[in-house]
């Protein structure tokens, strides 16, 4: 078999008396002709036993274990991350990190403790010969994913069920029938996992359909963390909407399903706000008997699925989402008054172009035949901007150290500001200095 190898990472081998190989996703997607992985490679030396030619030079180091990342300074993207022949122990309960970690090993050993046969194949760069110890090739060619002895590689590490579903996201695999069901039976181990690690993953799995370009991967996907029950370990209140159901004269699915249908029809960026946009509405029905004002409870529980207690995104994120979800209902009639939408969009300028998508989305993910008309945030952008009105409040003639010099303090200000903002908005003309001044004096 040739795979066909870069030139530097030829150099990089060739400098080596040790073997080195190719293996995982760059191996495998050879194999079966899906488009180049991230390059890994391994073999028995430690990584401060190798030599590294002019050029190159190790980028991080993870001594516990073992890796390395590799790059050179003056190749772009040319990056391999390296991993000696290792393995491993783990604590019972699926824990992601292992408590042992042993480097005297041999290639057999290594293949042993890796995930799914089509990650276990090595290929010699020098020589061109395949070691495949669980058949890695012949499901790579059959674009199927098995892990050799399930029970064991889940069992030592709960994150490879998300795994599994990501790589068959993304891949377009199928997923090997016994590989499945020991996959349902350990989804409890995603429990011991922590928020962050399978934030990581689900973002990737949000994601998935450009990895190599495999239609509606994404969706695939998130159908997968439903069917083999890992939703309730992974975002419980989003495991609450499987099989809430909602009117039909409106929907067509259930809340879950709706949802997904709604990420399917978003891009990657928006994906998240998706996911959630709808993540009150189980809430509300508990609390009211219907889904009244799910938008702003949704916005709420938002904001801790996705905090610090959560899935420890960045504010900035968690603030994007959050009014995402807490505005996918505005105008939702299409009967708001001319200036109030003109106001909403000044408000809410940086989220509008995204804001309009999601709202669009939600209406394809609804299934129905009578698919509602385009919202109408578009137009009011278009006039907002037309207008010559202060898109932001830091566009106004007049600011914060002009209102502290007219008495104002604290919040007041903020306040005080986006009451001019939103009088600028309906009357350009009203924005200079001494207009401004004049409205904002205190009497």
């Amino acid at each position: 078999m040739n795979i066909e190898v870069p030139t530097w990472l030829v150099k990089l081998v060739r400098e080596n008396e040790v073997p080195i190989y190719l293996v995982g996703g760059y191996v495998r997607n050879a194999v079966c002709g899906l488009p180049p992985s991230d390059i890994d490679i391994a073999g028995r030396a430690m990584p401060e036993q190798l030599v590294l030619p002019r050029g190159f030079f190790f980028a991080t180091r993870y001594k516990r274990m073992g890796t390395a990342l590799i790059k050179h300074r003056y190749i772009k993207d040319a990056e391999a991350e390296y991993t000696p022949f290792r393995t491993e122990k783990y604590a019972p309960g699926g824990g992601h990190t292992p408590t042992e970690v042993s480097f005297d090993a041999e290639i057999c050993d290594d293949a042993a403790r890796r995930d799914f046969t089509v990650n276990s194949i090595y290929y010699n760069i020098v020589t061109g010969e395949i070691t495949d110890f669980y058949d890695g090739v012949k499901d790579a060619e059959n674009r199927l994913l098995r892990a050799y002895d399930p029970a064991k590689v889940f069992a030592s590490d709960g994150l490879r069920l998300m795994r599994l579903v990501r790589i068959a996201a993304e891949t377009g695999f199928d997923i090997d029938k016994a590989t499945e069901e020991s996959a349902r039976s350990f989804a409890p181990l995603l429990a011991d996992i922590t928020p962050n690690r399978k934030r990581d993953e689900l973002l990737r799995i949000l994601s998935a359909d450009t990895a190599y370009g495999v239609e509606d991967a994404h969706y695939r996907g998130l159908t997968l963390i439903r069917d083999y029950g890992f939703l309730p370990y992974i975002i419980p209140e989003l495991a609450a909407l499987d099989g809430l159901a909602q009117p039909a004269k409106y929907h067509k699915y259930d809340a879950l399903e709706h949802t997904f249908r709604v990420v399917r029809a978003c891009p990657p960026h928006l994906r998240l706000a998706a996911l959630l946009h709808d993540v009150g509405k189980a809430e509300c029905v508990k609390r009211n008997g219907n889904m009244h004002g799910h938008e702003v409870v949704g916005a709420e529980m938002a904001e801790r699925i996705l905090g610090q207690s959560g899935m420890k995104m960045p504010a900035k994120e968690i603030d994007r989402v959050c009014r995402l979800v807490r505005n996918h209902m505005y105008d939702k009639e299409r009967k708001t008054r001319d200036g109030k939408m003109l106001v909403f969009c000044a408000r809410e300028f940086d989220i509008l172009d995204d804001l309009s998508v999601l709202i669009d989305a939600d209406g394809i993910g609804k299934g129905t035949d009578d698919r509602p008309e385009p919202n109408r945030l578009p137009e009011f952008k278009a006039r907002l901007i037309e207008s010559g009105a202060p898109v932001k409040p830091s566009d106004l003639r007049i600011n914060g150290a002009d209102l502290m010099s007219m008495g104002y303090e604290g919040a007041e200000i903020k306040s005080k500001l986006s009451e001019l903002h939103a009088a600028c908005v309906l009357d350009p003309a009203l924005n200079r200095h001494k207009k401004l001044v004049k409205l904002a004096r205190k009497e």
